[in-house]
């Protein structure tokens, strides 16, 4: 391929539990049985019906500030991006670890496609997006700006987008964690 990378290769590593890497060589020792009780916590958990609107506030919530990279672009701009690790700990968040999924594939031009499924109320729902080869990381960067893409299909990251979110570096009141729960508990307060 003339990125440098397959689609095989992008299946394995999207297949690969780096969860243990991340965790240390005596992790899997250290761990006890999960008790029946506490399975069934979880399986209630993942079961139970999800507010559509308070999952689409969950989802569209903003970042913290210090989580919010920005880089240059053309014409002077500035781009704001979070981490793909910050999609995936805001998926787990909301969905729990067991209700969502990716899928990459690679298209015979070299772009990175991400299938995005999440579990709503035991119903999959699935979202794509792509993205080429990064400049700073190449394959990795096109994975991971793949499930960015295709994260913000559902919310995720989407008010990085809107340029009055940041000015001159400064996020809008809107765009913080605090300023959107105010705003959020200020409509909710209206609708009582």
């Amino acid at each position: 391929m003339s990125n440098g990378h397959s689609a095989e290769a992008i299946e394995v590593t999207s297949d690969y539990d780096f969860s243990d890497d991340l965790r240390g060589p005596d992790w899997r020792e250290a761990q006890e049985p999960l008790e029946h009780e506490q399975w069934h916590k979880i399986q209630q958990r993942d079961e139970k019906e999800m507010d559509k609107d308070q999952l689409s506030i969950n989802l569209k919530r903003p970042f913290d500030p210090k989580d919010v990279k920005s880089r240059s672009g053309g014409k002077g701009k500035t781009f704001h991006y979070i981490d793909a690790r910050h999609v995936m700990k805001r998926l787990d968040d909301v969905f729990g670890i067991a209700n969502w999924q990716t899928k990459y594939t690679e298209t015979p031009s070299g772009r990175v496609l991400c299938e995005l499924s999440v579990r709503i109320n035991n119903e999959w729902i699935t979202k794509s997006d792509g993205a080429g080869d990064t400049d700073f990381e190449g394959a990795k960067g096109a994975i991971s700006d793949a499930l960015k893409r295709s994260a913000v299909l559902l919310g995720i990251g989407a008010y990085l987008y809107n340029d009055s979110a940041f000015r001159n570096g400064q996020p809008a009141i809107w765009a913080t964690p605090e300023g959107y729960d105010k705003i959020i508990a200020s409509r909710s307060n209206a609708e009582d």
